[in-house]
């Protein structure tokens, strides 16, 4: 596991377990690795598979095992339950009116008026506002890419710089780029 200035990433080995679902190289990742993919893991475990094989089904509960008794597995769940298709409709309905608008923040479909900062807001918030709040501040982010003519700004966001919600809000962003993928491409 890599880590600069207290950001933690992904080490090669944990990648490749992961993108060869290789079980047994994924059970003996220590703990701060396996929290970096714990919404990939989730998100396969629950998930339908394509994969209908004996083999999938046996590295499927050795994934719930090493899922078990990990507090943040909860709350991804609870993300991962909410109805992403209206949540997709809205953004898309968001990104219309942010380009109508001419990247004006003054209105959200995605989020109604914050009753305080957005960073409180989302700690007070349920997995669908979550979400909500974090995919409005990412599309702005991205309407403002859009309007740049690739010239250089600097975007504050006080969402994805807390670092007290880091991991959470990493959870959210690796969730939405899942299931809300078209709705997120940069091209």
């Amino acid at each position: 596991m890599g880590d600069s200035a207290g950001l933690q990433f992904v080490s090669s080995y944990a990648f490749e377990a992961m993108q060869k679902v290789d079980v047994v190289r994924l059970a003996a990742l220590s703990d701060p690795e396996l929290r970096l993919l714990l919404p990939c893991l989730v998100r396969m475990a629950l998930c339908a598979p394509a994969d209908q094989s004996q083999s999938w089904a046996q590295d499927k509960k050795l994934i719930l095992r090493l899922l078990s008794g990990v507090e943040a597995v909860n709350s991804i769940v609870a993300l991962l339950s909410v109805d992403f298709h209206a949540l997709e409709q809205d953004a898309r309905k968001e990104q219309q009116l942010r380009h109508k608008a001419g990247g004006s923040n003054a209105e959200s479909i995605l989020v109604s008026q914050l009753q305080h900062g957005l960073t409180l807001e989302f700690e007070h918030s349920d997995p669908l506002r979550r979400l909500r709040l974090t995919l409005s501040e990412l599309l702005a982010i991205m309407n403002k890419v859009a309007d740049s003519n690739g010239e250089f700004f600097l975007k504050s966001s006080e969402l994805f710089e807390s670092p007290v919600y880091l991991e959470e809000v990493a959870d959210v962003l690796c969730i939405l780029q899942a299931v809300v993928y078209s709705t997120l491409s940069c091209s």
